[in-house]
């Protein structure tokens, strides 16, 4: 009989019950920007997506709106630093910055989108994109969950908040390990 997590599997699932374990001590409002712990705690949450179990590669978009200046810069350096970081189960990751209004003529394939706080208000098109190319998409920011974009929402601080928005997990086929979903608040 074969064990049930992998090596690298039992060190995420651990990181996510020890997460778990703190949310219940800390408040759940952290930073809403894309920092070093929530690209991490980001990167770990992708581990538990049965889609990508076996990927030797994940490339994520990075999502920005080109409203300002530093829109793009910011979405460029949160891509190098989640190309920096290990994948889940041994993977890497190629993440590269794609401005909102061009993700509907990209021609790359995405396994899951980075969702950067100015692109929350471009919701309606996020959302249309997910759904069509069956792809997770990720956020730090607690408005893409109201703004129904966000498949998980990962903020990172004192402790760790995930979130599944059920419905738009359900919507581009995104199946997560049971233990996961038993172990984050699910919306």
């Amino acid at each position: 009989m074969q064990p049930l997590f992998g090596m690298h599997r039992a060190a995420a699932f651990s990181a996510i019950v020890a997460a778990c374990a703190l949310l219940a001590a800390t408040p759940a409002q952290a930073a809403a920007s894309a920092t070093q712990a929530n690209l991490q705690a980001a990167s770990r949450a992708l581990g538990f997506l049965d889609s990508l179990r076996g990927h030797d590669a994940i490339a994520i978009g990075v999502i920005y709106a080109p409203s300002a200046p530093n829109n793009k810069a910011d979405a460029a350096r949160v891509a190098e630093q989640l190309s920096a970081l290990a994948g889940p189960n041994a993977s890497t990751i190629r993440a590269s910055a794609v401005a909102v209004e061009d993700l509907a003529h990209a021609t790359q394939r995405f396994d899951a989108l980075y969702l950067m706080q100015s692109a929350t208000p471009s919701a309606t098109a996020i959302s249309g994109y997910v759904r069509q190319h069956q792809v997770v998409s990720i956020s730090g920011d607690p408005a893409c969950l109201d703004a129904k974009c966000c498949v998980l929402m990962v903020q990172s601080g004192a402790g760790v908040n995930i979130v599944l928005d059920t419905a738009l997990a359900a919507a581009v086929g995104a199946q997560f390990s049971s233990v996961f979903t038993m172990m984050v608040k699910r919306k």
